[in-house]
């Protein structure tokens, strides 16, 4: 198609507007980052409370645990072997209250940090605790006498949390002190928690992301029914100007048609030839035909569907259109006859007239001349058409809205051609589309279906 500044059209060429495109999904996006960061201070919040909880309870563990190991002992299985029979009575009462309270391991320490009993038998009696030392605040605490609990830690997806208390002996002073560290198990609501908000946060995402998709298709067939409204509108005021326009060219018409006839008698009876003005009755013939055509468009007329040999009609018209082609130095090659025959349910002049425009359209494509494709394929519903030259193509973009009323690219073009194509395809419910790449010539594909909707 010619490549040249395209009129303004009547109808929007965007289908979906933009600002309200734009406003939906940024408010869908502020929805979700605002829930998002309302369930991570939701979950903050409720970690630090529960971490407090957790805390005053190991804490609590940590003095009940305490209480059960005697100490003044602890003073005389620092200074000597510890009897067997002692230190296995304290391991089965301190197991009973790690399982009793979900922990993962209990150890009593001498006041100077290191291990006497470790129920999780991680650390050997006399070894020091390598994990006090990221829990110093906590144990001087408890070293003091004051029942202590550290801040919880979440590690290679593990809870982190220990509760001290002191161990005394007889005359009230600290001679040890007993560390319990929770199991995961101690941490059950916090990881429930944890889990119910991430599953209401995916949740709730995809509510929105829902939502946002609804209403970007309620604004798209918005958009569409309003651009069908539009182009509705274009249509009946093209209509109502093509009637017009038809009804006073007419008369005229025939008037040009009934003086030609008389030049031609005059002429002939003075012995001068008269071959040159045949063809005036002729082309007002054809001018009268156009001019049917585009007033059965204005009245919208029903169609007069039978079945029809798609083939030899096309034949037909490109054998009509033999002088432009070779006028336009245009080269037409076809699959026609390899096809054979193709019925379907349509009005013929109708689509002889679609045929014609499309034959033209691409005519004008090639001003230097070319080459024209004319190829048709069918399938079991269905026959198509596609129509191919090699001129000077067209923007894509510009190639969405060509067959849009008053759409050209050429200077004195009416931009009616192809909406009136447009429009006879759809009325035999079919589709008519474009294929362009600019330089690069272009493609029209013409879809009918094989038989009339019921």
């Amino acid at each position: 198609m010619p490549q040249n500044k395209p009129r303004p059209s009547d109808n929007p060429s965007a289908p979906v507007p933009r600002r309200p495109f734009v406003g939906v999904v940024a408010l869908a996006l502020s929805m979700a980052v605002i829930f998002a960061i309302g369930l991570w201070v939701f979950y903050q919040q409720s970690r630090e409370h529960l971490d407090d909880e957790f805390g005053l309870r190991l804490q609590s563990v940590a003095v009940t645990a305490a209480a059960t190991v005697p100490g003044d002992s602890l003073l005389v299985w620092w200074l000597a072997d510890a009897p067997a029979i002692d230190v296995l009575l304290l391991s089965r009462a301190l197991d009973r209250v790690e399982v009793d309270n979900s922990l993962s391991r209990i150890v009593v320490y001498q006041s100077d940090k290191s291990v006497l009993l470790d129920t999780g038998q991680l650390l050997p009696a006399g070894e020091s605790d390598p994990f006090l030392s990221l829990d110093l605040a906590a144990v001087e605490q408890a070293r003091s006498g004051i029942p202590s609990f550290t801040e919880l830690q979440r590690v290679a997806g593990t809870y982190l949390k220990a509760g001290y208390a002191p161990v005394f002996d007889s005359y009230d002073e600290v001679a040890g002190f007993v560390g319990v560290v929770a199991s995961a198990s101690f941490f059950a609501t916090l990881e429930r928690l944890r889990r119910t908000l991430f599953v209401v946060g995916v949740t709730s995402v995809g509510f929105v992301t829902v939502l946002t998709l609804l209403v970007l298709m309620y604004l798209r067939r918005l958009a569409l029914t309003r651009a069908a409204l539009q182009r509705n509108e274009t249509l009946t005021a093209m209509g109502r100007m093509a009637a017009g326009i038809a009804h006073e060219i007419r008369n005229p018409l025939g008037i040009i048609k009934n003086t030609a006839q008389l030049l031609k008698e005059d002429l002939q009876e003075a012995g001068i030839d008269a071959t040159l003005v045949e063809f005036i009755p002729q082309e007002v013939d054809r001018l009268n035909e156009t001019l049917t055509g585009y007033l059965d468009f204005a009245k919208d007329a029903p169609l007069r569907r039978e079945q029809v040999d798609v083939c030899r009609l096309l034949r037909r018209t490109l054998s009509l259109m033999t002088p432009d082609f070779r006028n336009a130095e245009v080269r037409v090659l076809d699959n026609l006859d390899e096809l054979g025959q193709l019925d379907l349910y349509l009005d013929a002049r109708r689509m002889q007239q679609v045929f014609l425009n499309l034959f033209l359209n691409s005519i004008q494509a090639m001003p230097e001349g070319g080459e024209l494709s004319v190829h048709v394929s069918a399938t079991a519903t269905s026959g198509r058409l596609e129509i191919r030259d090699n001129g000077v193509g067209l923007d894509p973009a510009l190639a969405k809205e060509i067959f849009e009323p008053f759409v050209t690219t050429r200077e004195q073009g009416s931009g009616l051609g192809l909406s009136v194509v447009r429009k006879i395809v759809e009325d035999h419910e079919g589709g008519v589309s474009m294929e362009t790449v600019q330089g690069h010539g272009a493609t029209v594909v013409v879809e009918l279906p094989r038989s009339a909707a019921d």
